[in-house]
């Protein structure tokens, strides 16, 4: 069922291309309050110059500028809210289409779903982390401010999941809809949208702090398995909650030098090894789709391989 808008829309395949030029414009639009900050503080500051520039965008790290690094999250995360917003917009007007057939045909969102879907991620992580922290325990230092911890663990409750669920509902709602308006096998928007998720990605400071290979067979991964997730379960519900849990664990739990995502966390590790992360990765995505085709009672993967047309009729 999560491919049918895909045949409905198909002969107005053209309106997609339009749709992700819209975000990107929304993109652009929600940085310029972040570019704005940082050259207010170049301003103000004869001690920074282009090196912090060049430093903060290998590394955003907000307190080169002298600004708060809550603040300096909320302005990471306007950009997405823009770019949402008027594809949601575009969506609704331009594709005249429900905005919620982008998360699942039934219209509904399933809450439960994603909570669950975070939760279980969450542990998951927490039970892989243990076995980093077990080999390295040296590498982690615990860090904590209570006052900056809850402004942080409210903003990544209540404004994080923005930049995530823009980014499920463009990859895995949006474009895997594109994808399958020509595509004939469900397989193939699995991989195009993945390839395009570790394309976007390619900027992101964690590949030039730890390198194009492994970085990339990060993001790609975990675009297969967001993917496979979401057409398994004919909807969006899990993906949002795990890519939502992935981010929470970065921002609130967990950070390190050279993270897309720099907050004060709970701990911060000084040293970590990318080749470990995928790993470790891959494996908690294999696990969760275990428990997940366990608890949802899922046919079977080879639905991945399935043809698109054969089960709607439009």
């Amino acid at each position: 069922m999560f491919f049918r808008e895909s045949q409905i829309q198909k002969t107005q395949a053209w309106k997609y291309g339009i749709g992700l030029l819209i975000f990107l414009i929304g993109y652009f639009i929600g940085q310029l309050p972040l570019v704005a900050a940082l050259y207010y503080r170049l301003s103000q500051d004869p001690s920074l110059g282009e090196e912090e520039l060049e430093a903060f965008m290998s590394n955003p790290n907000f307190e080169l500028f002298g600004i708060d690094s809550n603040l300096g999250f909320i302005l990471l995360i306007l950009m997405f809210a823009v770019a949402l917003g008027l594809l949601l917009l575009f969506i609704k007007y331009g594709h005249n289409r429900p905005l919620l057939s982008v998360i699942n045909p039934k219209l509904k969102i399933d809450w439960s779903k994603i909570i669950w879907a975070f939760l279980l991620w969450v542990f998951l992580g927490l039970i892989l982390e243990g076995f980093n922290y077990f080999m390295s325990p040296d590498s982690y230092s615990f860090q904590f401010e209570a006052g900056s911890f809850v402004v942080l663990f409210l903003l990544a409750i209540l404004v994080l999941p923005i930049q995530t669920t823009a980014e499920e509902i463009l990859f895995r709602g949006y474009l895997m809809h594109a994808v399958g308006t020509f595509a004939q096998y469900k397989w193939i928007p699995l991989v195009l949208t993945s390839l395009a998720f570790g394309a976007i990605h390619m900027f992101n400071p964690e590949i030039a702090k730890y390198g194009m290979g492994v970085m990339q067979a990060y993001y790609i991964s975990a675009g297969i398995i967001l993917g496979v997730m979401t057409i398994m379960d004919d909807s969006l519900e899990l993906a949002i909650g795990v890519h939502a849990a992935t981010n929470f664990f970065a921002a609130v739990i967990l950070s390190y030098e050279g993270s897309a995502i720099q907050t004060d966390a709970l701990f911060r590790s000084s040293e970590i090894n990318p080749s470990m992360v995928f790993l470790f990765f891959v494996i908690q995505g294999v696990i969760f789709l275990a428990i997940c085709s366990w608890k949802y009672d899922w046919a079977g993967f080879s639905k991945i391989l399935e043809k698109i047309e054969s089960e709607y009729e439009v």
